[in-house]
């Protein structure tokens, strides 16, 4: 386990600041889009985090000016002993619960902080270049730790039920945000008080695995911090979402062809409701109709022993997608071929909508969700085998972290 210890930094002056100042993170902010003009027209943290490219060379060296000129208005304010955060989120249906604290950053042979996922270092450049110029780290890692005894995920239950939150807001982003009306909750904890004491002891034996930030942690490792700004939620508490996809241009014939061309290795039936299914199943939506396609458990068997093959994501692309319907991993992030949903009620709507108006979808594909121990298990191969990820989009944490919380003033090695 990486060493952990609380934050020093600078954040929001009070609640009412902070509901204005917290943003989604920058990578979900598109400028142009309302959800950029609604912030921009708020003390907000997108004015330091996300600045317009016309500002050419100044970029960063303006983002620092916008730092300063929220400290000197006192909306922000210094924090500078050493604290725990335990951020809670709530919205319709579900919960969650963590700790924002440093986290010693190591390389990922170490085996102590765990990916999942490939990072490219051309994606870190601005972040690397905002952290230099200001000092700040603006947002956060999502990690998870196993926490086999549940200790972890009582005791931040139990510090959020005996205090009171510095921050208590619900998310206002005026429609722009699928983050609208998720509640923040905000417990500091002086890292030299008895429950700070505590958190870092409860987390000795555990590695840490990156759920969502990997590029955010590489920027660190990059940089050379000794400690990154990290948010911490025990397997109990972060549950790894469903996600969804809609594909196009698909060849109409491969496409018209596929039952026929994957039935020795599926089952496959009509079904009456596009729905996240079982492990190994996929719900299939088209105009017309919507199929229910399962592995079938002599070809499952064959896997038994890659966790990397029996991911549904993995069956998904290397046993229809790319080999079917001639789809590649350079397709998967080209909106032309595919987008992501998570898989609720909403999602599943806005799946089945794109598809029925037919101009760019052609189908939609429903998964089951990834569980922890999925995760884990491809993590804890990748360490050894740095090829061995899990395929991009596997998992979906929502609702995603607030940034602007805490801003960490981190130290290089």
């Amino acid at each position: 386990m990486p060493e952990v210890k609380g934050l020093i930094g600078i954040r929001p002056k009070d609640n009412d600041i902070a509901k204005e100042f917290a943003a989604p993170p920058y990578d979900v902010i598109t400028y142009g889009t309302k959800l950029q003009t609604v912030l921009s027209s708020r003390k907000n943290l997108v004015h330091i985090h996300l600045r317009p490219k016309e500002e050419g060379e100044e970029i960063y060296n303006n983002a620092k000016k916008a730092l300063k000129k929220f400290r000197d208005e006192g909306i922000l304010i210094e924090d500078n002993e050493p604290c725990y955060y335990i951020y809670e989120q709530e919205w319709e249906g579900g919960e969650r619960i963590g700790v924002i604290c440093a986290v010693e950053v190591s390389d990922y042979q170490e085996g102590k902080i765990i990916r999942h996922e490939k990072t490219f270092d051309d994606k870190v450049t601005d972040r690397l270049n905002l952290r230099k110029a200001t000092g700040y780290q603006m947002g956060n890692i999502l990690g998870v730790v196993e926490d086999k005894s549940g200790e972890l995920l009582t005791l931040l239950n139990n510090i959020a039920s005996s205090q009171q939150p510095i921050f208590n807001f619900v998310c206002n982003f005026e429609g722009s945000s699928d983050m609208e009306g998720s509640i923040n909750k905000i417990y500091r904890v002086p890292q030299a008080s008895e429950e700070g004491k505590k958190i870092p002891n409860l987390l000795l034996n555990e590695n840490i695995y990156i759920a969502d930030g990997h590029h955010r942690y590489h920027a660190s490792l990059k940089l050379g911090q000794k400690f990154t700004m990290m948010y911490i939620s025990p397997s109990g508490s972060a549950k790894i979402q469903p996600y969804g996809r809609v594909i196009g241009n698909v060849d109409e014939e491969k496409l018209a062809n596929l039952p026929h061309a994957i039935s020795n290795d599926f089952d496959i039936k009509g079904h009456d409701k596009f729905e996240v299914p079982e492990k190994h199943s996929f719900i299939f939506y088209f105009k017309d109709k919507i199929l229910k396609i399962t592995i079938k458990p002599e070809v499952l068997e064959e896997a038994k022993n890659n966790p990397l093959k029996m991911l549904d994501a993995s069956i998904l692309q290397n046993r229809i997608l790319f080999p079917y319907l001639g789809l590649s991993t350079e397709n998967i992030k080209d909106k032309r071929y595919f987008d992501y949903f998570p898989g609720n009620q909403v999602g599943l709507a806005r799946m089945k909508e794109l598809v029925d108006k037919g101009d760019k979808y052609q189908f939609a594909v429903s998964l089951a969700a990834v569980d922890f121990n999925e995760l884990k298990a491809v993590a804890d191969k990748g360490i050894e085998d740095p090829q061995i990820v899990m395929p991009q989009k596997s998992t979906y944490f929502w609702p995603k972290l607030l940034s602007g919380i805490i801003l960490y003033k981190f130290e290089l090695k």
